[in-house]
């Protein structure tokens, strides 16, 4: 046997190896900047400047009592769509109309969790029999010290679609910074890690983490994300899979490239929401009025189950806007 076939076989088997379960990935040879990540991720985050899509939507709610928890929805395969996300951003800076309808039947809503840029709001309601709830806060006070957590928080929701623009400067805030994660057995990963000012405090924070896919061989996407509260613990995480492509808004554009898997957990609570996604398209197929708060209340939503999260920083306000 000559000694280019024992290497060769050597290597044969080294890959073997390398690629049963649990064994470490080899670390990539090559990276590529904290601008180009920005870049790439804003290219394709704007050629969707609105998205409609059906949602497969499964919600798992903890048992407080320590029982089983309570899971709606399903996400089977032979299952169908019980549940919009609707999308469209603005044409200058603040916050984004967005809206993630969950329904019982297509005339029968059981929540919407969204943000309503001309109200300046975000909320989250739900609907389910006697069990009914409406939770609301002024968009630039969230985040602020001392609000009461929704259940589902919107902008959250929203960054994990993984079409929302990153901070381009990074010279002012809110800002990104790039850290490696070389933690075999990988996948190794660009974090990017998202900073800003607290509302009220002016306090900088580190708000939420986008773990890319750093690899020599598979596309930069971000698969990853987790977010934190104050006090700098994890709250939430988003786990994206399944990328697909559609047509963007510009023919001449290359095509849009989104999860459509999207399993998010609440450490904390235990609770959960997994989307998975169908028929996307950022056709102008339906009006930003979709994404209001108080016009698609449920007619048996009383003023005594409509909470404002932030009503103790504006004691002069009440709850109707």
């Amino acid at each position: 046997m000559t000694a280019s076939s024992i290497w060769c076989k050597l290597a044969v088997l080294v890959a073997g190896v390398l690629a049963l379960p649990g064994c470490p990935e080899p670390l990539p040879k090559t990276r590529v900047a904290l601008g180009q990540l920005v870049r790439e991720h804003n290219a394709n985050a704007r050629r969707a400047p609105r998205l409609w899509a059906r949602a497969k939507i499964k919600f798992t709610m903890a048992n407080p009592d320590g029982g089983l928890p309570t899971t709606w929805g399903s996400v089977s395969p032979l299952a169908t769509p019980n549940g919009l996300v609707l999308l469209a951003k603005g044409d200058r800076p603040g916050p984004d109309d967005f809206v993630l309808i969950g329904r019982e039947t297509a005339a029968m809503e059981l929540f919407r969790v969204g943000i309503s840029r001309d109200e300046g709001a975000y909320y989250f309601w739900y609907n389910l029999g006697d069990e009914a709830a409406a939770y609301w806060g002024h968009t630039d006070l969230a985040g602020a010290p001392g609000l009461r957590m929704l259940a589902m928080n919107p902008q959250d929701l929203l960054t994990a679609l993984g079409i929302s623009d990153l901070p381009a400067d990074p010279t002012d805030l809110p800002a990104v910074v790039l850290q490696m994660d070389r933690t075999p057995p990988g996948p190794y990963a660009y974090v990017l890690q998202h900073i800003d000012h607290q509302p009220v405090t002016g306090q900088i924070l580190l708000q939420r983490e986008i773990h890319i896919r750093w690899s020599d061989t598979q596309a930069r996407r971000p698969f990853l994300m987790r977010f934190f509260d104050a006090d700098g613990e994890c709250i939430m995480t988003a786990d994206l899979a399944d990328y697909q492509t559609f047509p963007s808004a510009d023919d001449d554009e290359p095509p849009v490239v989104m999860p459509t898997n999207i399993r998010i957990t609440w450490p904390i609570s235990g609770a959960g929401i997994h989307l998975v996604l169908s028929e996307m398209t950022v056709d102008d197929k339906w009006d930003r009025a979709a994404c209001r708060f108080r016009d698609h209340l449920p007619p048996s939503m009383t003023d005594d189950r409509i909470i404002q999260v932030d009503r103790h920083l504006i004691p002069e306000e009440t709850d109707e806007q």
